[in-house]
Protein backbone atom coordinates (compact mmCIF):
# COMPACT_ATOMS: atom_id res chain seq x y z
CA UNK A 1 0.00 0.00 0.00
CA UNK A 2 0.98 3.42 -0.48
CA UNK A 3 3.91 4.54 1.84
CA UNK A 4 3.82 1.56 4.63
CA UNK A 5 7.06 2.87 6.60
CA UNK A 6 4.24 3.58 8.83
CA UNK A 7 4.29 2.70 12.39
CA UNK A 8 5.75 0.80 15.33
CA UNK A 9 3.73 -2.16 16.02
CA UNK A 10 -0.04 -0.91 16.06
CA UNK A 11 -2.49 -2.57 18.70
CA UNK A 12 -4.26 -5.04 16.88
CA UNK A 13 -6.75 -7.18 17.65
CA UNK A 14 -6.50 -10.64 19.39
CA UNK A 15 -4.00 -10.95 22.15
CA UNK A 16 -1.52 -14.13 21.09
CA UNK A 17 -0.73 -16.07 23.78
CA UNK A 18 1.71 -18.62 23.12
CA UNK A 19 1.92 -21.82 25.12
CA UNK A 20 4.61 -24.24 25.37
CA UNK A 21 2.66 -26.56 22.92
CA UNK A 22 2.91 -23.47 20.40
CA UNK A 23 6.28 -23.54 20.93
CA UNK A 24 7.07 -27.23 20.23
CA UNK A 25 5.11 -27.37 17.07
CA UNK A 26 5.12 -24.77 14.78
CA UNK A 27 1.63 -23.72 13.65
CA UNK A 28 0.59 -21.71 11.10
CA UNK A 29 -0.27 -18.60 13.66
CA UNK A 30 3.28 -19.01 14.38
CA UNK A 31 4.63 -19.06 10.87
CA UNK A 32 2.79 -16.47 9.92
CA UNK A 33 3.77 -13.59 12.66
CA UNK A 34 7.16 -14.59 11.44
CA UNK A 35 6.57 -13.99 8.17
CA UNK A 36 4.72 -10.37 9.82
CA UNK A 37 8.05 -9.42 11.28
CA UNK A 38 9.88 -9.85 7.98
CA UNK A 39 7.05 -8.21 5.95
CA UNK A 40 7.04 -5.33 8.62
CA UNK A 41 10.95 -4.98 7.36
CA UNK A 42 10.53 -4.93 4.12
CA UNK A 43 7.15 -2.22 4.35
CA UNK A 44 9.02 0.46 2.62
CA UNK A 45 9.22 -1.29 -0.73
CA UNK A 46 6.29 -3.59 -1.26
CA UNK A 47 3.83 -0.76 -2.63
CA UNK A 48 5.61 0.13 -5.32
CA UNK A 49 4.77 -2.26 -8.30
CA UNK A 50 1.56 -1.66 -7.29
CA UNK A 51 1.45 1.73 -7.58
CA UNK A 52 3.52 1.29 -10.88
CA UNK A 53 0.62 -0.79 -12.09
CA UNK A 54 -1.91 2.11 -10.86
CA UNK A 55 0.35 4.74 -12.25
CA UNK A 56 0.91 3.35 -15.79
CA UNK A 57 -1.80 0.73 -16.62
CA UNK A 58 -4.70 1.68 -19.44
CA UNK A 59 -5.70 -1.76 -19.64
CA UNK A 60 -10.19 -1.95 -18.98
CA UNK A 61 -9.61 1.61 -17.83
CA UNK A 62 -13.53 2.78 -16.51
CA UNK A 63 -14.58 6.09 -18.74
CA UNK A 64 -16.39 7.47 -15.78
CA UNK A 65 -14.93 10.99 -15.25
CA UNK A 66 -16.08 11.42 -11.74
CA UNK A 67 -13.97 8.04 -9.96
CA UNK A 68 -11.89 11.04 -9.26
CA UNK A 69 -14.00 12.81 -7.00
CA UNK A 70 -14.59 9.64 -4.42
CA UNK A 71 -10.77 9.02 -5.24
CA UNK A 72 -9.07 12.42 -3.84
CA UNK A 73 -11.89 11.95 -0.65
CA UNK A 74 -10.50 8.78 0.47
CA UNK A 75 -6.66 10.28 -0.40
CA UNK A 76 -8.02 13.07 2.38
CA UNK A 77 -9.28 10.87 4.58
CA UNK A 78 -6.59 8.44 4.68
CA UNK A 79 -3.85 10.74 4.60
CA UNK A 80 -6.08 12.48 7.49
CA UNK A 81 -6.12 9.29 9.89
CA UNK A 82 -2.55 8.72 9.17
CA UNK A 83 -1.62 12.37 10.38
CA UNK A 84 -3.55 12.11 13.21
CA UNK A 85 -2.52 8.58 14.15
CA UNK A 86 1.39 10.06 13.97
CA UNK A 87 0.96 12.89 15.70
CA UNK A 88 -0.14 10.55 18.72
CA UNK A 89 2.73 8.07 17.93
CA UNK A 90 5.26 10.45 16.98
CA UNK A 91 8.85 9.56 15.08
CA UNK A 92 8.09 6.51 15.98
CA UNK A 93 5.83 5.70 13.45
CA UNK A 94 9.05 5.11 10.99
CA UNK A 95 10.78 2.62 12.48
CA UNK A 96 11.51 -0.41 10.76
CA UNK A 97 11.71 -2.40 14.15
CA UNK A 98 10.02 -4.41 16.44
CA UNK A 99 10.75 -1.81 19.40
CA UNK A 100 7.36 -0.59 21.20
CA UNK A 101 7.35 2.49 23.46
CA UNK A 102 3.50 3.30 25.22
CA UNK A 103 0.71 1.82 24.46
CA UNK A 104 -1.59 4.56 22.56
CA UNK A 105 -5.46 4.36 23.23
CA UNK A 106 -6.63 8.02 22.99
CA UNK A 107 -6.96 9.54 19.74
CA UNK A 108 -7.60 7.73 16.69
CA UNK A 109 -6.53 4.89 18.35
CA UNK A 110 -9.58 5.50 20.81
CA UNK A 111 -11.89 4.37 17.85
CA UNK A 112 -9.88 1.95 15.99
CA UNK A 113 -6.67 0.05 17.11
CA UNK A 114 -4.88 0.31 13.47
CA UNK A 115 -5.80 3.82 12.45
CA UNK A 116 -2.05 4.12 10.64
CA UNK A 117 -2.77 1.06 8.28
CA UNK A 118 -6.38 1.72 8.16
CA UNK A 119 -4.89 5.11 6.37
CA UNK A 120 -3.12 3.04 4.19
CA UNK A 121 -5.63 1.24 2.32
CA UNK A 122 -7.85 4.70 1.91
CA UNK A 123 -4.84 5.86 0.69
CA UNK A 124 -4.30 3.15 -1.97
CA UNK A 125 -7.91 2.61 -2.90
CA UNK A 126 -8.22 6.80 -3.42
CA UNK A 127 -5.07 6.01 -5.91
CA UNK A 128 -6.89 3.09 -7.52
CA UNK A 129 -9.64 5.14 -8.24
CA UNK A 130 -7.97 8.16 -9.48
CA UNK A 131 -6.23 5.67 -11.84
CA UNK A 132 -9.44 4.72 -12.91
CA UNK A 133 -8.89 0.94 -13.00
CA UNK A 134 -11.33 0.53 -11.02
CA UNK A 135 -11.26 -3.89 -11.26
CA UNK A 136 -7.70 -3.31 -9.41
CA UNK A 137 -10.14 -2.67 -6.28
CA UNK A 138 -10.58 -6.16 -5.20
CA UNK A 139 -7.08 -6.89 -5.71
CA UNK A 140 -5.80 -3.74 -3.76
CA UNK A 141 -8.12 -5.40 -1.26
CA UNK A 142 -6.90 -8.82 -1.45
CA UNK A 143 -3.19 -7.34 -0.76
CA UNK A 144 -3.91 -6.12 2.19
CA UNK A 145 -4.79 -9.12 3.78
CA UNK A 146 -2.14 -10.23 2.31
CA UNK A 147 0.76 -7.81 3.87
CA UNK A 148 -1.28 -6.67 7.30
CA UNK A 149 -2.54 -10.25 8.33
CA UNK A 150 1.23 -11.23 9.14
CA UNK A 151 2.19 -7.98 10.01
CA UNK A 152 -0.65 -7.60 13.21
CA UNK A 153 -0.04 -11.19 13.84
CA UNK A 154 2.84 -10.49 14.62
CA UNK A 155 2.38 -7.14 16.57
CA UNK A 156 -0.29 -8.74 18.63
CA UNK A 157 2.80 -11.19 20.15
CA UNK A 158 4.92 -8.24 20.82
CA UNK A 159 1.90 -5.92 22.10
CA UNK A 160 0.17 -9.10 24.22
CA UNK A 161 4.12 -10.38 25.61
CA UNK A 162 5.08 -6.32 26.73
CA UNK A 163 1.71 -5.07 28.18
CA UNK A 164 -0.18 -7.92 29.46
CA UNK A 165 -3.89 -7.50 31.09
CA UNK A 166 -3.68 -3.73 29.96
CA UNK A 167 -3.44 -4.34 26.10
CA UNK A 168 -6.18 -7.33 26.84
CA UNK A 169 -8.35 -4.77 28.46
CA UNK A 170 -8.01 -2.77 25.36
CA UNK A 171 -8.21 -5.33 22.31
CA UNK A 172 -11.84 -6.14 24.16
CA UNK A 173 -12.89 -2.66 23.89
CA UNK A 174 -11.95 -1.29 20.53
CA UNK A 175 -12.12 -2.91 17.36
CA UNK A 176 -9.29 -3.63 14.69
CA UNK A 177 -10.58 -2.35 11.47
CA UNK A 178 -13.96 -0.67 11.58
CA UNK A 179 -14.28 2.39 13.63
CA UNK A 180 -16.52 2.61 16.69
CA UNK A 181 -18.86 5.19 16.95
CA UNK A 182 -17.91 5.85 20.70
CA UNK A 183 -15.37 7.06 21.75
CA UNK A 184 -13.10 4.72 24.38
CA UNK A 185 -11.76 6.46 27.32
CA UNK A 186 -8.63 6.23 27.59
CA UNK A 187 -7.22 5.19 30.84
CA UNK A 188 -3.92 6.57 30.58
CA UNK A 189 -2.23 9.86 30.35
CA UNK A 190 -2.90 11.33 27.07
CA UNK A 191 0.11 12.93 25.88
CA UNK A 192 -0.54 16.37 23.77
CA UNK A 193 -0.44 15.62 19.88
CA UNK A 194 2.48 16.11 18.26
CA UNK A 195 1.23 17.70 15.15
CA UNK A 196 4.48 19.81 13.89
CA UNK A 197 6.46 16.34 14.18
CA UNK A 198 3.32 14.30 12.56
CA UNK A 199 3.60 16.44 9.31
CA UNK A 200 7.29 16.54 9.04
CA UNK A 201 7.10 13.14 9.21
CA UNK A 202 4.41 12.93 6.35
CA UNK A 203 6.17 14.71 4.33
CA UNK A 204 7.49 11.66 2.07
CA UNK A 205 3.51 10.51 1.89
CA UNK A 206 2.47 13.69 0.86
CA UNK A 207 5.32 14.40 -1.85
CA UNK A 208 4.35 10.30 -2.94
CA UNK A 209 0.48 11.60 -3.16
CA UNK A 210 1.79 14.61 -4.90
CA UNK A 211 3.98 12.93 -7.52
CA UNK A 212 0.88 10.08 -8.15
CA UNK A 213 -1.88 13.05 -8.68
CA UNK A 214 0.65 14.95 -11.73
CA UNK A 215 1.47 11.14 -13.41
CA UNK A 216 -1.97 10.58 -13.20
CA UNK A 217 -3.26 13.96 -14.64
CA UNK A 218 -0.49 13.56 -16.95
CA UNK A 219 -1.70 10.31 -17.95
CA UNK A 220 -5.66 11.48 -18.54
CA UNK A 221 -3.78 13.95 -21.04
CA UNK A 222 -1.70 11.42 -22.95
CA UNK A 223 -5.34 9.78 -23.43
CA UNK A 224 -6.23 12.49 -25.68
CA UNK A 225 -3.28 13.13 -27.02
CA UNK A 226 -4.22 10.17 -30.39
CA UNK A 227 -8.00 11.94 -30.75
CA UNK A 228 -5.94 15.28 -30.87
CA UNK A 229 -3.87 14.33 -33.18
CA UNK A 230 -6.65 12.79 -35.86
CA UNK A 231 -8.23 15.98 -35.51
CA UNK A 232 -4.47 18.16 -35.71
CA UNK A 233 -2.29 16.28 -37.81
CA UNK A 234 1.36 17.09 -37.30
CA UNK A 235 1.66 17.72 -40.97
CA UNK A 236 -0.79 20.22 -40.76
CA UNK A 237 0.93 22.08 -37.55
CA UNK A 238 4.33 22.31 -39.63
CA UNK A 239 3.53 22.54 -43.40
CA UNK A 240 4.22 26.64 -43.64
CA UNK A 241 1.72 29.05 -44.87
CA UNK A 242 1.53 29.91 -48.75
CA UNK A 243 3.18 32.91 -49.20
CA UNK A 244 0.81 36.35 -49.30
CA UNK A 245 0.02 37.32 -53.03
CA UNK A 246 0.74 41.06 -51.58
CA UNK A 247 4.18 40.44 -50.58
CA UNK A 248 7.09 41.91 -51.39
CA UNK A 249 9.11 40.06 -53.61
Amino acid sequence: MLNLRDSTPEVPSVVVNLTEADMATPTIKMRLIGLGEWVFRQRSWTPIPLMLVLALSSFRESKDVFCWVPGLVLLVCGEGLRVWGVAVVGKESRTRGGGVGRLATYGPYAYVRNPLYLGNVLLTLGATFISKLLWMVPVVVMLFVVQYVPIVLWEESVLAEKFGPEYAAYCQQVPRWVPRWRRQRSKGVAIPYQWRAAFWSERSTFGTLMLLILVMVAKEDLRHLPKYLRKHPLSTLTHAAPPSPHAPP
